[in-house]
């Protein structure tokens, strides 16, 4: 099975946003700001990335009646 090209990308963006996100809050990412705000933004960051895997994973595919017919209803 192969994935869509815009499926990696939003995979890839997951992954990425996740690392980024784990690595603010084990603090191998520092940024001179209190320690709530860099545990605050890596959770989102982390949060963000597990709801983009998770929207992606889930996409439900187009309905194959309506792609070939241009009707809305079915």
């Amino acid at each position: 099975m192969l994935l869509e090209p815009g499926k990696v990308f939003a995979f890839a963006i997951a992954g990425i946003t996740f690392c980024a996100g784990v690595a603010i809050v084990t603090g191998l990412l520092h940024f001179d700001v209190l320690p709530q705000v860099r545990y605050t933004f890596g959770v989102v960051l982390i949060l963000m990335s597990i709801y983009r895997f998770l929207v992606t994973f889930w996409k439900p595919k187009p309905s194959k009646y309506r792609r070939y017919t241009h009707v809305d209803e079915e």
